[in-house]
């Protein structure tokens, strides 16, 4: 029994005829009978006389017909409700790199609340590693991270971006002068780095340990803005992606050291496969991928 056969059924009763009935729903007049018959079959019992022309209602007939139109009524009014929760104001958590959330989805944000002003965004900062625990828990909706790529069965990837990623310096930083520089240039440099976690630190490091190349660690942050005020000041080296140092790059305040690399490094946007993913939650999800 579904409901394309009661209200078909609802509305036979109604017009005591085929041909007006198949008219009033768009149906063949051999798909109206069809669905009676199916119905019929469905309640062990016939509803219909058929006579002449005309269609009169048998007495289990008269007696299913209030309770078939009392389902579709109940069916639609449960189509307004979700309808009009889909519109009604609700919430996004979004789980995200410290990186991105400073950088990148403040307009975003800020894009998506003029069309959506009575949405709660939720932001939490996760590391890369925690993506796919964070979205099985479904305690984030969707991820936004920067790291090594992501795979993983659970796991739906709605955007990659490959991020470039750089060594930089004050600006009056001996190595800042040179034209070109290999691995061994940064032999005994001091480093202020990222969290032994991050994806692009690490990276780093591997060229560095993998050549023999000793270094020092003057300073371990997990903030992104303490690190680049930490190297502006000659502290040392700092390993940052590109997008987090426009600002420095053009005031001069750092240097991008000419140190070729080719991190696997990506900007990526993640949700869980099994997500229902909602208007709302839909037009954020576009928004991410129009400004990153």
């Amino acid at each position: 029994m579904d409901l394309k056969q009661l209200k078909t059924f609802v509305v036979l009763s109604k017009n005591k005829n085929y041909t007006r009935t198949a008219d009033a729903l768009g149906y063949a007049q051999s798909s109206i009978s069809a669905q009676i018959q199916q119905l019929e079959q469905e309640l062990n019992t016939k509803l219909l006389d058929r006579i002449g022309k005309k269609v009169f209602l048998t007495e289990s007939g008269e007696m299913f017909l209030p309770y078939a139109v009392e389902m579709l009524a109940l069916a639609s009014t449960i189509k307004d409700r979700i309808d009009n929760s889909l519109l009604a104001p609700g919430q996004i958590i979004i789980g995200a790199s410290e990186s991105l959330c400073i950088f990148k989805l403040p307009a975003i944000v800020k894009s998506f609340k003029k069309a959506h002003p009575n949405i709660e965004l939720h932001l939490k900062l996760i590391e890369n590693d925690q993506v796919v625990q964070q979205l099985t828990d479904n305690t984030i909706d969707i991820a936004l991270t920067i790291g090594n790529p992501i795979e993983h069965p659970s796991i739906t990837s709605l955007l990659k971006k490959h991020e470039e990623i750089l060594v930089l310096s004050a600006p009056t930083h001996p190595l800042a002068s040179k034209n070109v520089l290999a691995i061994t240039d940064f032999a005994n440099q001091s480093l202020v780095l990222t969290s032994s976690s991050c994806n692009y630190r690490a990276a780093f490091e591997y060229d560095l340990k993998s050549h023999g190349i000793p270094y020092q660690i003057a300073l371990e942050s997990g903030s992104v803005q303490a690190i680049k005020e930490m190297a502006a000041s000659g502290l040392g080296l700092c390993v940052l992606p590109n997008l987090a140092v426009q600002n420095e790059l053009s005031a001069n305040l750092l240097s991008a050291l000419p140190y070729k690399n080719d991190y696997n490094i990506y900007t990526q946007l993640f949700c869980h496969d099994s997500k229902w993913i909602s208007p709302n939650l839909a037009d954020f999800i576009d928004l991410v991928k129009e400004f990153i």
